[in-house]
């Protein structure tokens, strides 16, 4: 009875031990999630990428961890999306409209005749509509999908070669960087300050002046 007693407690003690480990690391790649999220959104794209390797390799180790892995390689996905890497984004099958925007970017990127460039576009379309076709909802795919018919619609008229165009290079995460109006003069910027309550009531008892009291 006691060797049998001391044997469970040892199966305890092990099983705790396990599941303290695995625990343990699942916060460790989770950490290092939150950080390439991080960096992602702060432009730090290169970063992103490297710290996302991390935890999609711990993830693929740990039962139970599949969203995490997942989660990790839509943020390689994205770093490498936004460096202009889109052969890896073709190689996650989870990201579809990456892959899609990809494809668009890629074909501007290079240009070439109307008919080779319209002929991609027919496969950019297809892709959107597919997504669309999965998630009707998905607001980004809706809009490329109506830009990219309009833009081949066009190109297919004019029937002119279409230069190649890179945007990588100016658009951002977060769009294109911002600036001030080419025909502004930041020299005369001035700075409105709002009034406290009392400032306000003065100024407009000083606007008001005295009433004149008439003589003789």
């Amino acid at each position: 009875m006691r060797s049998s007693s001391w044997f469970g407690q040892a199966l305890i003690a092990v099983a705790l031990v396990a599941a303290g480990a695995i625990l343990w690391r699942t916060s460790e790649a989770e950490l290092r999630l939150a950080a390439a999220e991080r960096d992602l959104v702060t432009l730090r794209y290169q970063e992103a990428g490297a710290q996302a390797q991390g935890p999609g390799r711990i993830a693929s180790l740990l039962p139970g961890n599949d969203r995490l892995a997942a989660d990790a390689r839509g943020v390689n996905t994205s770093a490498a999306y936004w460096q202009g890497d889109y052969d890896t984004v073709a190689t996650n099958v989870d990201a579809k409209l990456l892959a899609a925007n990809a494809a668009y970017r890629t074909l501007r990127r290079e240009g070439g005749s109307w008919q080779a460039v319209v002929g991609k576009l027919d496969t950019v379309v297809k892709s959107y509509a597919e997504i669309l076709r999965e998630d009707p909802n998905n607001a980004e795919a809706g809009f490329n999908y109506e830009y990219t018919v309009r833009l081949r619609a066009v190109l297919a008229a004019r029937k002119q070669p279409v230069a190649s165009y890179d945007a990588s290079a100016l658009q951002t995460l977060h769009g294109f960087e911002g600036a001030p109006p080419e025909e502004s003069d930041m020299k005369k910027f001035k700075m409105i300050v709002p009034m406290r309550p009392d400032e306000r009531l003065e100024a407009e008892k000083a606007g008001k002046g005295t009433t004149k009291v008439r003589k003789g």
